[in-house]
């Protein structure tokens, strides 16, 4: 059996999350196509980024997307369960 991941703060994985929009925004293909699947426009991002539960958002994108997945936890310099925990502290399962 696979250790469980380890619990990390709300504060972290915030960290996680805008380190990864910030990648997803450096990126013209990369954020072309998360505002294609999120339906955001470049007049709408600020203020959506400002609501709650973007960042659980943006991780629920990523976690959609294993190639975009692995790819941001190797630019990260992490893992991608770490990334998902990242996910699961900010749009936890009422099953958790």
């Amino acid at each position: 059996m696979k250790p469980a991941a380890k619990k990390i703060s709300a504060e972290e994985a915030e960290r996680v999350a805008l380190e990864a929009f910030s990648r997803i925004a450096a990126d013209e293909e990369r954020l072309g196509r998360f505002m294609a699947v999120s339906g955001l426009q470049a007049q709408t991002i600020r203020a959506a980024a400002a609501l709650p539960g973007f960042l659980a958002g943006i991780l629920d994108y990523v976690a959609a997307d294993e190639p975009l997945l692995i790819a941001l936890a190797q630019e990260m310099e992490t893992v991608p369960e770490r990334i998902m925990e990242a996910r699961r502290t900010l749009s936890p399962s009422e099953f958790e």
